[in-house]
C-alpha cells in the first residue's frame, strides 16, 4: 500500500520539465513501470482504500507542481494548465493501475481453481 503514495503524477511532470532533454521518454517507461508494479502489489487492496489513496496522491502531485515545476514556455501544459495536466496524468495512471489490478486479480482467481 506504500507504493501507491508515490506522487508519480508529479515526478513524471517533473522529470519531463527539469530534469532531461528528453525527459518524457524516462518519465513514460518510469510510470509504466510504477502502473504495473503497483497493480500487481494492490490485488489484496480494498477497491475504496486504493481510490482514497490515488486522490490523495493526486492532490499532493498537484501542490508539490505548484512548489517545484516550472514549465520551459508558457504554451507547455496548453490548453489545460499545469494543474489540470497533472490531474489528468493522475486519473490515467489510476486508471491504468486498475485494469492492472484487476487483470491480474482474474488471473489468481484463474490460477486458484
Amino acid at each position: 500500500m506504500v507504493i501507491l503514495l508515490i506522487p508519480m503524477p508529479f515526478l513524471f511532470h517533473y522529470i519531463e520539465t527539469s530534469l532531461f532533454t528528453n525527459g518524457a521518454f524516462f518519465a513514460f517507461g518510469g510510470t509504466l513501470l510504477f502502473i504495473v508494479l503497483a497493480g500487481l502489489l494492490s490485488v489484496r487492496i480494498k477497491l475504496y482504500l486504493i481510490l482514497l489513496i490515488n486522490i490523495l496522491t493526486i492532490l499532493l502531485s498537484v501542490w508539490l507542481g505548484t512548489k517545484f515545476i516550472t514549465p520551459p514556455n508558457d504554451s507547455w501544459f496548453n490548453p489545460f494548465g499545469m494543474n489540470g495536466a497533472i490531474i489528468f496524468t493522475g486519473i490515467i495512471i489510476l486508471i491504468g493501475l486498475l485494469i492492472v489490478r484487476f487483470v491480474s486479480s482474474a488471473i489468481l482467481l484463474k490460477a486458484e481453481k
